[in-house]
C-alpha cells in the first residue's frame, strides 16, 4: 500500500514539473528571448506611504537593505519595545558598548508617478559624547542625493527629518539613513514615509 501511494506521489510530481507548474506567464519573449523584470509598481499603503515596513514593525528588515558597515555595530536589529517606538511596537535598533555603530539603511521605491514626493523619518537616541557624530537621512532621486541632517537629542526626545519637495523625474527614489558614531551610543529610527505632495 505505502509503495503504490508514493509510486502515485512521484507519477504526480512529474506530470506537474512536465506540464509546466509555477512556470511565470510572460517570463520570455515571443522571439524565446529573456525580457528583463518591469519594476514592480510602487503601491501606496492607507496613509499614503509608498514605503515598505516603513515602521519596521515586521519581525526583520523586509523592504529595506541594512548594511552593517565593517561589521562594528555590535546590535543592530528590529527592537521590540513600545516605548522606544514613534509608531507601533517595533523600531530599528542600534547600539555598540565597545566599537563604534556605523551602519545605512535604505530602500529603494521604483514604478513611482512623476511628481513631488516627502520623506518624513524619526530618530531618538544618544551619541555618547561624540562631536563627530554623523546621523542623517538621505534620499537619491534622478542620480542626485539629498541629505537632512539629524540629531540624537537622549531617551525618546524624537527628533523628525524632512525632506520635502523631491521633484521624481524617472519614477525611482532610494531613501536611507546613516549613521556613524562613538562607541557607547545607541537608539531608534522608526516611522520613515514616502508620500506623494
Amino acid at each position: 500500500m505505502k509503495r503504490r501511494l508514493c509510486m502515485g506521489l512521484a507519477a504526480v510530481c512529474m506530470i506537474m514539473a512536465l506540464s509546466g507548474c509555477g512556470k511565470t506567464e510572460g517570463a520570455q519573449a515571443e522571439d524565446g528571448a529573456a525580457k528583463e523584470s518591469a519594476a514592480a509598481t510602487a503601491t501606496a499603503d492607507e496613509k499614503g506611504n509608498y514605503l515598505v515596513n516603513g515602521s519596521f514593525e515586521e519581525p526583520d528588515f523586509t523592504g529595506w537593505n541594512v548594511t552593517n558597515i565593517d561589521n562594528v555595530t555590535e546590535e543592530l536589529d528590529i527592537y521590540t519595545r513600545e516605548t522606544d517606538c514613534f509608531e507601533g511596537v517595533q523600531s530599528l535598533h542600534f547600539y555598540s558598548g565597545s566599537s563604534d555603530v556605523n551602519f545605512t539603511a535604505e530602500q529603494t521605491v521604483s514604478g513611482l508617478e512623476a511628481g513631488t514626493y516627502k520623506m518624513t523619518a524619526h530618530i531618538q537616541g544618544d551619541t555618547a559624547g561624540d562631536e563627530n557624530a554623523s546621523v542623517y537621512f538621505y534620499a537619491i532621486v534622478n542620480g542626485e542625493t539629498i541629505k537632512a541632517d539629524a540629531s540624537l537629542n537622549g531617551y525618546v526626545n524624537w527628533y523628525t527629518a524632512e525632506l520635502a519637495g523631491l521633484n521624481v523625474e524617472d519614477g525611482e527614489v532610494t531613501v536611507g539613513v546613516s549613521v556613524k558614531i562613538a562607541p557607547g551610543g545607541w537608539g531608534t529610527i522608526d516611522d520613515i514615509t514616502l508620500v506623494k505632495e
